[in-house]
């Protein structure tokens, strides 16, 4: 929290982080004259100048500087633009926000709603950028590996009258001595064979041996090269651990810390966004990376700077 207030206290500051780190054009050609245009400021809270032609008689009058960047439309103050950025990739609350920002002697009063939308623009910007990237990730496995995968459920709740909510099923791989957790949510909800089966070559190596339950959307997993042993949970004398050590404990395990987070965030919005929220933070701490950085990465990359 120190490091933002220092160093993007003041308008200039924040004007100059932007422009070294591409989040704002620092020049533009005039469309009518071909010739570059100057920066000016605008005076306008939230707006980060203009760009006008050096001709008093062109066409192109003033263009904003803020146009098809991060901070077009927006209505405040690009420092505290910044400083919900920032309390974005740190997990802090709505409660925390508003705290930290009174503790600041910040004029403005920032609402449950301006929290939510910002930190609403920051989660799509995060699941763009991580959707786009997911392709080029390399699978996990590979012979003489072992994966381990299976399904579970999110969100399903039951109310007094007996109304069910359906929830979200999602498919979780991890491979054994490592943590390179992947998860895909189950289109649809649709568990059978024929959407696993793709979801699974998309993340796991040929020839690694798969360790799953008894679910039968798995039994054509060694059609596609991959060694498939299984682990009976209804086994009364052991199911949790197969007579030969297949297991899906290591799995089972993610689910129940993933659970618990859900259910602590007590997010309402698209599921599948959380989830990716979820694994990009865990990926930031996996590898010892500055979350407001990564953040700043994901902006980057989806409000690129022509």
């Amino acid at each position: 929290m120190y490091k933002i207030i220092t160093r993007l206290n003041t308008p200039a500051q924040c004007i100059a982080f932007a422009e070294e780190h591409r989040l704002l054009p620092t020049e533009k050609m005039c469309t009518y004259h071909k010739k570059p245009m100057m920066v000016s400021s605008s005076g306008k809270t939230g707006q980060v100048g203009i760009f006008r032609c050096r001709k008093s008689k062109c066409r192109t009058k003033a263009v904003s500087r803020a146009a098809g960047t991060w901070f077009e439309n927006a209505r405040l103050s690009i420092e505290l633009q910044f400083l919900l950025m920032y309390m974005f990739s740190q997990k802090y609350s709505y409660h925390q926000v508003k705290l930290e920002t009174a503790r600041e002697n910040i004029q403005t009063v920032l609402s449950t709603r301006t929290i939510s939308d910002w930190f609403s623009y920051c989660r799509e910007t995060v699941t763009i950028y991580e959707l786009e990237h997911q392709e080029v990730n390399s699978k996990i496995g590979g012979p003489g590996k072992i994966v381990q995968i299976a399904k579970s459920k999110f969100g399903k709740r039951k109310y007094s009258k007996g109304k069910h909510i359906e929830g979200h099923w999602v498919l979780g791989m991890v491979e054994n001595g490592k943590d390179n957790l992947r998860l895909e949510v189950c289109p649809d909800n649709d568990r059978y064979e024929e959407m696993l089966v793709p979801l699974i070559r998309k993340h796991v190596e040929v020839g690694t041996e798969i360790h799953t339950d008894f679910c039968g959307a798995y039994d054509s997993l060694p059609q596609y090269g991959y060694i498939h042993k299984t682990v009976n949970h209804s086994d009364p004398n052991n199911k949790f651990v197969a007579p030969d050590g297949t297991h899906t404990q290591r799995i089972k395990s993610y689910w129940r810390n993933l659970k618990v987070m859900f259910i602590r965030d007590g997010y309402k919005g698209n599921f599948t966004d959380w989830l990716i929220e979820y694994s990009w933070r865990r990926k930031i701490k996996i590898e010892h990376k500055d979350a407001f950085e990564e953040l700043i990465k994901a902006i980057q990359y989806v409000y690129k700077i022509d």
